[in-house]
């Protein structure tokens, strides 16, 4: 049953399907009453044939690199209490994303007639086809997030992509040491992802997840699921001010939380950051005194120490 709801939800199928019972209807009757008059009609259908075709193609992308598309959103669900999840449909059910790892979408939102562009790298699979779900976090003096938990089913928001530099080849290091603060879990999630999913990579996993409070570690629930699931992933909370309950590690991430739950600098290791620019900063600085290669904000796509 699925298979014929994809066979006709695919654009194109709007095209073969008529023009192959039209040829075949006019052929029948060519036969039939050998007469070949109705031949004349085959450089019309050639000329709507053309046209049906670009439109239907236009419409099996909804994505592109170089221009902005408009889609549609079909929920959104709160996940701690500023940061929610949002469902955007594909333009067809038979699409899916499938950017590079650690890749993002651009969005563009219009508020009192100034654009303002965000970058938010999508945390469903990418293979899931449909729909893509990205996480917006939500800011006192942030415009677009703001403009985001205001949207409502069947609202429609710009996007491009993909965007990004940040190349990933399995097994290309043994270890992979990640730092993550608040939103910046997305691009973290979008590799770990791409690793248990390929039964052939078996590269290891630590993660360093800071947050302000319990209620903002995103995802936990499915971070711990993965982390008991795979042998190869573990991650490390810490929390600037923790309620009296935590027993985890507490305050900014230091040089030393990052020698006690990441593996040291080797050329088989790689270290990637995401949080707040400052977060960044001050993250690269404490890579180099460990050890690790000199690494810069706007990192290029195989650098050893990388920053999203």
């Amino acid at each position: 049953m699925s298979n014929n709801a994809d066979l006709l939800n695919d654009p194109l199928h709007g095209i073969y399907i008529p023009v192959g019972l039209l040829v075949a209807g006019l052929s029948i009757t060519c036969l039939t009453v050998n007469d070949y008059k109705f031949l004349w009609i085959i450089p019309f259908i050639v000329v709507v044939i053309a046209i049906r075709f670009t439109a239907a193609y236009k419409r099996r992308k909804s994505v592109f690199s170089d221009r902005w598309s408009a889609l549609e959103l079909e929920d959104q669900t709160l996940i701690s209490k500023n940061s929610a999840i949002y469902r955007f449909n594909m333009k067809t059910s038979l699409e899916s994303l499938n950017f590079p790892v650690g890749h993002h979408l651009a969005v563009k939102v219009t508020i009192d007639g100034k654009d303002y562009v965000r970058y938010y790298t999508p945390i469903s699979p990418k293979f899931e086809k449909g729909y893509f779900d990205i996480i917006v976090k939500s800011y006192a003096d942030g415009n677009v997030s703001k403009y985001f938990a205001g949207l409502k089913q069947g609202s429609t928001v710009e996007f491009k992509g993909p965007v990004g530099r940040f190349n990933y080849v399995a097994n290309s290091y043994k270890h992979l040491c990640m730092i993550a603060g608040g939103s910046g879990i997305t691009p973290m999630l979008q590799v770990l992802n791409e690793v248990i999913t390929n039964p052939e990579d078996l590269t290891k996993i630590s993660l360093i997840y800071a947050n302000e409070t319990e209620n903002d570690i995103l995802l936990k629930e499915e971070l711990d699921d993965i982390a008991a699931k795979y042998p190869n992933f573990e991650v490390t909370y810490i929390l600037r001010t923790p309620s009296a309950t935590w027993t985890g590690e507490t305050g900014y991430v230091t040089k030393e939380h990052i020698q006690k739950f990441l593996p040291g600098f080797s050329s088989e290791n790689r270290l990637l950051m995401s949080g707040k620019p400052e977060m960044v900063r001050m993250l690269l600085g404490y890579a180099e005194e460990l050890g690790w290669p000199q690494g810069i904000e706007k990192s290029k796509g195989d650098d050893q120490v990388f920053a999203f």
